[in-house]
């Protein structure tokens, strides 16, 4: 049943979702935001689209709130920014504690730029969740690597009746336990005393054990990962060749992702990286090609070798103005890479950084950037205007960095500084293609 309240004396706009409704989008109600009809009147009941119950999308803005799922759950333009006195609520799942977004709202209206943001969560019992699926029967003795800083200070419950487990002394630690029947179990991790972490932290070994031709089938067991406490940062390699992980949670307090952490993780679309991350290391998510969709948050001072190499689904990334460097094949064949913005106090960009960004329509490279990596931009056959605001002509490390691009792309530079940059080294060779028109 619809009903109507009359809404003309509090001045609420038409077009306004209804926040009474049970499928109200998250942002409206975080925005108290009511549907009005052309008369003035508030209505209330299910808002629904032309085709039924299904809720209405979030349009994408200029900042964008993301559910550790990827799913926009609300966005604003700058001017809402600028007006807003708080962040947008927190989404509630069971099982799950909201732990807030990955930026503050003092740090967006600093920023004052897009930005895409996510929500941080930790298990509501606190304990580390690892959801895999047996599939066959003759894979039932599955294998666990961890690490432990007190003897017996985790304790292992197998999500199958079994008695928890605990093993003494500390360091990395593993064991294998035998399931009797195939199908989907959920591992708990429960730090009781010191610190967890998972994996060995070492090359070829993922918590779900060794990472070879002979055990990949273990590691494929897991699907899905929420992180819970006594966990302080993710060890190198953790998850490194889970192909069939689908969806983390990584709680506030995590402060580090090691090198290689999600290395390989294929089916991985989304991730928050939690607000106490300063640095994206060494392929952390390299080759993780379904991974749509990353919010970085404002801590972040450089984005490392190949961290997003081979992340042909990535298709937009919003990196925040801390950013110092971005290293040598960042975003090499970040094949759907079309929208990308290099903030102003990046300095540097690295060998290979977006070769093969075919996507790429436009680049603008801002005044702080003093060195340009070889092949940094080459095959970003879809680039029409590169920028680049560099008064004095950044160093480029080789005679390659704009190679293969497309025949009628432009390079603007300072008006000022054009004949610096068709006679300065390297530069020179793409003479041609300059306009000093900045």
């Amino acid at each position: 049943m619809i009903g109507k309240t009359n809404a003309l004396a509090a001045g609420i706009p038409a077009g306004y979702h209804d926040t009474s409704a049970v499928d109200a989008a998250a942002e409206d109600v975080a925005q108290g935001k009511k549907i009005v009809d052309a008369t003035g009147a508030v209505v209330t009941g299910t808002h629904v689209c032309s085709g039924g119950g299904t809720p209405v999308p979030v349009a994408k803005k200029d900042i964008n709130f993301y559910d550790y799922d990827g799913t926009r759950v609300a966005s604003w333009t700058l001017a809402e920014l600028a007006a807003a006195t708080a962040l947008p609520a927190n989404p509630t799942h069971d099982g799950l504690t909201a732990q807030g977004w990955n930026w503050t709202l003092a740090g967006l209206k600093a920023e004052n730029a897009p930005m895409d943001v996510g929500q941080m969560y930790i298990t509501d019992d606190g304990k580390t969740r690892l959801y895999i699926t047996i599939a066959g029967t003759g894979r039932m003795s599955v294998p666990l690597y961890w690490q432990q800083t007190v003897s017996e200070g985790v304790t292992i419950d197998w999500g199958d009746g079994s008695a928890a487990e605990t093993l003494t002394g500390t360091g990395n630690k593993n064991t294998t336990h035998t399931y009797t029947s195939t199908g989907d179990y959920v591992i708990t991790l429960n730090v009781t005393d010191g610190a967890l972490g998972l994996g060995a932290a070492s090359a070829s070994f993922c918590i779900m054990g060794e990472a070879n031709d002979a055990n990949y089938v273990y590691c494929n067991m897991l699907r899905k990962v929420n992180v819970g406490s006594g966990v302080t940062s993710i060890a190198a390699y953790a998850f490194q060749y889970c192909q069939s992980l689908s969806n983390v949670t990584i709680p506030s307090r995590v402060s580090g992702i090691g090198n290689y952490a999600f290395q390989y993780c294929q089916a991985l679309s989304h991730v928050t990286i939690p607000s106490g991350v300063s640095s994206i290391r060494t392929s952390v998510f390299q080759y993780c090609q379904a991974l749509s969709h990353v919010t970085i948050p404002s801590g972040v001072s450089s984005i490392g070798v190949s961290v997003f190499q081979y992340c042909q689904s990535l298709s937009n990334v919003t990196i925040p103005g801390g950013v110092s460097s971005i290293g040598p094949a960042a975003f090499n064949h970040c094949q759907a890479l079309s929208d990308v913005t290099i903030p102003s106090g990046v300095s540097s960009i690295g060998d290979s950084a977006f070769t093969y960004c075919q996507a790429l329509s436009n680049v603008t490279i801002p005044s702080g950037v003093s060195i340009i990596g070889d092949y940094a931009f080459n095959y970003c056959c879809g680039v029409k205007n590169f920028s680049i605001y560099t008064i004095v002509p950044p160093t480029l490390y080789g005679s390659s960095c704009f190679d293969n691009i497309a025949a009628d792309a432009v390079i603007h530079v300072p008006a000022a500084s054009l004949n610096a940059y068709k006679t300065a080294t390297n530069w020179a060779e793409y003479a041609s293609k300059m306009v000093g028109d900045l």
